[in-house]
């Protein structure tokens, strides 16, 4: 079999005889299998929702959030089902983009990918290490005084974590995963229960009919729709079953379901939170005040009277923060794996090797954990210049969302596409009817997102609460500019290859 690009819509292939392999259906993709498959679709589903941790991350009514994701998520499942490799989204748009630019729409795809998975990790990280500082907070209110210096050293200690347990745990990984899923549910019911019984209670409608506009936006439709995107934050990361496929049993099938079924438990799950959360706030000026730092701390000393009690709490949120950023390393590793492979980034022969012992990509592991660790430093120097990096993470994965959903839908089901390059449909496929009106209200949605998503948060805007996302996403975009047109990146990268076989 020799090595071709993604085949043109004319080649015709010969019909299937008989089930083809996970193996085979990725060498038909172009790749070799070097990566033991070790997830199940539960333990996939069980990484997706600790890596999303909807609910824990949530203050306010996340269904609109949930309805517009859902189609983002069914959109990509298709796409998932028929090309079910680690690059995903930049993988898919080289398949489905004409040839005259689909290199370039490929990697810029990739590149941007990266990136958002890259920001998305660290805030996991970043969330989970200043919760475990906030528990010396809470449990020493009048004594302790906690300094940046060491919430960096937190926010390393999550990354240490992480790195073992991607580079020496690959087969206890799954089941890591597994376990925090469990934590993410029964958490929920623990905390909702909690709250429901002892805190006092707010009136129906102030949960349900009372707006209140403390942003600073005269409109109150601008600040709605500017705060509604704080719930699109919790919703990210619903890709990372894609860049696992290649570690997960018919992954054709089970990608798609392990999409959307941690999309729709996490939505319902966060809907409930939302508004149990609601109805027991209590005085919201006294939460915002708190000596933790973090809101919900205070609401569960308030509701608990007891320290003990909200530090049980507090640590099934900040524990499933802890393996969301594990989640999160091992989904933008496997994404930057794949890129390295296909020879789109610097130094991708060596990037690109897995270990023969361990089965997994630990060079790229080591280097995604590194780029994370670099990024301890600017939160050491300036909080604000840190936050201002991780709003990337919406901007940039939504984007990474929004390239292979519009290629799909201009030119996946066109009838000389042959439905999608000659790989069939999938197992999951939406149809000609349906599968277009999907795509366009998932495009609607990203664009509404990726909008209000560089939007400032309150007015008047000041240099401490300007909205840098833009800024960040252009810079990440211009580096990459650079390296593809200047440096040689544009000749290495010619896309992933396929190699055409009798059975597709």
């Amino acid at each position: 079999m020799n090595p071709e690009p993604c085949p043109d819509p004319e080649t015709k292939v010969a019909p299937p005889e008989k089930p083809v392999t996970d193996e085979e259906q990725l060498a038909a993709l172009g790749h070799v299998q070097e990566l033991r498959r070790e997830f199940s679709l539960w333990s996939i589903v069980c990484l997706q929702i600790s890596l999303m941790a909807t609910w824990e991350a949530l203050s306010s009514v996340v269904l609109i959030a949930m309805i517009g994701t859902i189609f983002v998520v069914l959109s990509m499942g298709e796409i998932a089902s028929i090309y079910p490799t680690a690059g995903g989204q930049y993988h898919w748009v080289h398949c489905l983009a004409p040839s005259s630019y689909q290199a370039t729409a490929s990697w810029f795809t990739g590149w941007i990918s990266i990136g958002g998975q890259l920001v998305f990790a660290a805030s996991a990280a970043f969330a989970g290490g200043l919760q475990l500082q906030a528990l010396i907070t809470l449990n020493h209110l009048d004594t302790y005084v906690p300094t940046r210096w060491q919430g960096m050293l937190f926010y390393w200690l999550v990354l240490a974590y992480s790195t073992v347990i991607n580079v020496f745990g690959s087969r206890i990984l799954p089941h890591t995963n597994t376990t925090a899923g469990v934590l993410h549910v029964v958490g929920f019911i623990v905390i909702v229960c909690v709250l429901g019984a002892l805190s006092e209670k707010h009136t129906a409608s102030y949960v349900f009919t009372e707006f209140s506009n403390t942003s600073g936006w005269t409109n109150d439709g601008t600040s709605w729709l500017v705060g509604l995107l704080s719930t699109v934050y919790p919703f990210l990361g619903y890709d990372a079953a894609c860049h696992l496929s290649e570690e997960l049993p018919k992954p054709s099938r089970n990608v798609p379901l392990a999409m959307i079924g941690s999309v729709s438990i996490n939505g319902l799950i966060g809907l409930v939170y939302a508004i149990v959360l609601l109805f027991s706030l209590g005085d919201l000026n006294d939460l915002l005040k708190s000596k933790t730092g973090f809101p919900f701390m205070q609401l569960f000393i308030n509701v608990t009277q007891s320290q003990a009690g909200a530090s049980i709490l507090t640590l099934a949120i900040s524990l499933v923060a802890v393996a969301a950023n594990a989640a999160g390393v091992t989904s933008v590793s496997r994404t930057a794996w794949a890129f390295a492979r296909d020879h789109g980034l610097p130094g991708s022969r060596f990037f690109s090797v897995v270990n023969p012992t361990l089965k997994v990509p630990a060079r790229m592991v080591l280097m995604t954990v590194f780029l994370q660790m670099l990024l301890g430093f600017i939160y050491l120097g300036s909080s604000t210049a840190f936050n201002a990096v991780l709003s990337m993470a919406v901007l940039g994965m939504y984007a990474s969302y929004f390239s292979p959903i519009i290629f799909m839908l201009i030119y996946g089901r066109r009838p000389s596409g042959l439905v999608v390059r000659e790989m069939g449909t999938g197992m999951f496929n939406l149809g000609r009817r349906w599968g277009p009106i999907v795509n366009v209200v998932a495009l609607l949605w990203l664009l509404l997102a990726m909008v209000f998503s560089t939007f400032p948060t309150v007015e008047p805007v000041t240099p401490d609460n300007m909205n840098y996302c833009i800024v960040v996403t252009m810079s990440w975009m211009f580096l990459g500019g650079l390296y593809y047109y200047l440096f040689g990146g544009k000749k290495r990268f010619t896309g992933p290859v396929v190699e055409l076989a009798g059975y597709i």
